[in-house]
């Protein structure tokens, strides 16, 4: 028991500082790449800045998530663990291509999943973010079919997975607000999950997240679909893997209604017009 204790404890602190370290080490060398290489975009102030940043986030995540499940080789680590971050990387790393991809090559032209559709139907023209939605769905079924949801929990989980990561995406639109709703959704875990914090996708999804919030609060950096697409899927794995039948099916409820309501009206307009939202959004912004 105490060596499972202890393989259990070094384990949860290696992800959370391994994947904060590993953010901060990893953030400027690819920053400057992208630089160098034209891979920027105009902010929402117009400036240029590089995009794509969340391929820092994925191959921290890639590293950490390795070298802990090789470490499990020499101390005693439950297996469900190992099954969390086999599940997480899986998952993240479709959605991170996906994302990516949207980045590089992204048309801004059609916005939203009803934009996207009508692009295909009018003009017979694929989207990225259509081909984005795809895969993010693909992705959440395969994710749940990896980590074991049974029956009638696949199609609910697969969307939780999905969804989750579009969601971020969708908050995605101003410096930190995508960061601060992961936060959010990892604060809420800890009231209604049986055991996200003994999870290492918590802790790697911690780090990585106050790791990379103050760069996105300086408007340094954007971190694309990418970035977005797997910081909410593994928000959605943690889910899918730690909460309730009960936890599930509200969390879902919550991310269909948001998609909804985003569909028909702005996100930001909503946040200018209520005060405690708006100070909440511009927190820490420079």
């Amino acid at each position: 028991m105490d060596g499972l204790f202890w393989g259990t404890t070094v384990t949860l602190l290696a992800a959370y500082w391994g994947a904060y370290l590993g953010m901060r080490v990893l953030f400027r060398p690819l920053s400057q790449a992208f630089v160098r290489a034209g891979f920027v975009r105009p902010n929402f102030r117009g400036e240029k800045i590089p995009v794509g940043l969340g391929t820092a986030l994925w191959l921290t995540l890639v590293l950490v998530g390795v070298l802990l499940m090789t470490a499990s080789e020499w101390m005693p680590v439950p297996w469900l663990m190992l099954h969390d971050l086999i599940g997480c990387l899986t998952v993240c790393s479709l959605l991170f291509a996906a994302g990516l991809l949207d980045d590089a090559v992204g048309n801004r032209d059609a916005t939203g999943l009803r934009g996207h559709l009508c692009t295909l139907v009018r003009d017979g023209v694929m989207t990225t973010g259509l081909i984005k939605a795809v895969v993010g769905v693909v992705a959440g079924l395969f994710g749940a079919w990896l980590l074991g949801s049974p029956g009638w929990r696949l199609p609910l989980d697969a969307l939780v997975i999905a969804l989750s990561a579009n969601s971020v995406n969708l908050l995605d639109l101003r410096p930190g607000r995508a960061c601060k709703g992961v936060l959010i959704g990892l604060v809420v875990l800890t009231l209604v999950s049986l055991r996200a914090e003994m999870s290492p996708v918590f802790w790697l999804l911690l780090g990585l997240t106050l790791a990379y919030l103050p760069y996105d609060l300086q408007a340094r950096s954007m971190m694309g679909d990418a970035g977005a697409n797997l910081l909410g899927g593994a928000l959605g794995v943690l889910v899918v893997t730690t909460c309730s039948d009960a936890a599930v099916i509200g969390w879902l409820a919550f991310l269909v209604l948001f998609h909804l309501y985003t569909e028909k009206y702005s996100l930001s307009e909503a946040i200018e017009k209520n005060r405690w939202l708006r100070w909440f959004d511009v927190l820490g912004r420079t």
